[in-house]
């Protein structure tokens, strides 16, 4: 696994680059008209992506068990943070989601998703056999996720409330809870977070619009208009590095939400190719991670960790051409922003260590490892392991997507 963790580290550093570089074209002409500085939003995020690479470094070499015991306070004191956004946050453009802890200004809702998942495994992981239960599988672990979700939907940030719910019950489902209750769950929490996207009047107005783009005669988003104009001028190759013309104000949020446009039209679709292939390699090493890990709390840490950062970034490229709403997500690694970076950052090196302390299905002790198969080959082959069956047979009932196989 220790090869997995480090072409993973490799597409994060990657992405931390090339997002840096990106950073710097698309925010230039905002940053020299609004604070006489071309470089001033850039080197603000240089120094959180520096902050973020060090944790990341740092972060493997810790064994990622020891989350496990403080879970649960953690998760409270996150909970308190998003609590206090409500009461104390400013509210820009009709949401109130940054407060200032420590003379820092960050948004909680990064923290608590990461320490909400690490609850929820660690939970998971102590519900062992009785995961089929409708109580200790799914009511206990829905409550935490709820609650998270809930506070996030209040601020009101629709985008991350849903896709937090998704990234939790998919971490239940994985763990093995039954199939009834996961689609149970799974609608209910679909069916009331497009009610209350559709009674909020910001996210009703941007579901409204691209309803209307999609199948009426209405006109997209204006930042999705822009960021269209900005990917199909980028063509296959783009216009070249810091040769952007949507970023001198035309495109709103060019070197945040909507940063892929950029990219695109600065490296063409091969570039957006590149960048979404190195998200999917995460995700596709991670879950091997999550797959071979020892033991269950591991296995649905490196899920989520490994599921949620792809996720994000397909559904912010979704957004900039047009497939989405417009959500207010950033790309992951890429967009400006401190809070954000830092803590995928974090995130990515808590799923590196589950990486380096899990070793490849097979392997052991050499000779250890085949003294013991010498010993047993004759008993086995004369007395048919029934425990054993009946042990593959439990596991693939509680493992649908055959991650703990």
């Amino acid at each position: 696994m220790k090869l997995y963790s480090t072409i993973i580290f490799i597409c994060a550093v990657a992405l931390m680059i090339g997002g840096s570089l990106m950073v710097l074209s698309a925010s230039s002409t905002f940053s020299a008209i609004t604070f006489q500085d071309a470089e001033r939003l850039f080197t603000g995020h240089l120094g959180k992506v520096i902050i973020g690479f060090i944790l990341m470094v740092i972060m493997p070499f810790f064994d990622y068990r020891i989350y496990k015991k403080y879970s649960k306070y953690l998760l409270i004191f996150g909970i308190l943070l998003l609590i206090a956004v409500l009461f104390t946050a400013p509210s820009i453009k009709g949401s109130m989601r940054v407060i200032s802890l420590g003379g820092m200004s960050f948004q909680p809702v990064e923290l608590v998703k990461l320490l909400l998942f690490i609850h929820i495994a660690a939970l998971l992981e102590r519900t062992g056999e009785e995961i089929t239960d409708l109580k200790r599988g799914v009511v206990i672990p829905m409550v935490w996720i709820g609650s998270v979700a809930l506070l996030v939907f209040l601020q009101p940030n629709v985008s991350n409330g849903v896709l937090i719910l998704v990234t939790g019950i998919a971490m239940m489902f994985v763990a093995g809870i039954r199939v009834q209750h996961f689609m149970t769950f799974a609608g209910a929490g679909g069916a009331l977070a497009i009610l209350y996207a559709l009674i909020k009047p910001h996210s009703l107005k941007r579901i409204s619009t691209y309803l209307g783009a999609v199948f009426g005669s209405g006109e997209f988003h204006p930042q999705v208009l822009q960021s269209l104009y900005g990917l199909g001028s980028g063509g296959l190759l783009g216009v070249g590095l810091g040769k952007s013309a949507q970023r001198n104000l035309f495109l709103p949020e060019a070197y945040g939400d909507f940063i892929f446009a950029i990219l695109g039209e600065e490296l063409g679709f091969i570039g957006t190719v590149v960048t979404l292939l190195l998200y999917a390699t995460i995700f596709v090493l991670g879950i091997l991670i999550a797959k071979n890990a020892p033991d269950k709390f591991g296995k649905l840490l490196a899920f989520s960790i490994a599921l949620s950062i792809p996720l994000y970034a397909f559904v912010n490229a979704a957004v900039a051409i047009g497939v989405f709403p417009v959500t207010g997500l950033p790309l992951p690694l890429i967009s400006h922003g401190g809070t954000a970076v830092i803590i995928v950052c974090m995130s990515l090196g808590i799923l590196l260590s589950i990486g380096m302390h899990t070793k490849p299905k097979g392997s052991g002790s050499g000779s250890e490892s085949e003294t013991g198969n010498r010993e047993s080959g004759s008993s086995k082959r004369n007395k048919p392991d029934y425990d054993s069956k009946k042990s593959h047979e439990t596991d693939e009932d509680n493992d649908p997507l055959g991650v703990f196989s």
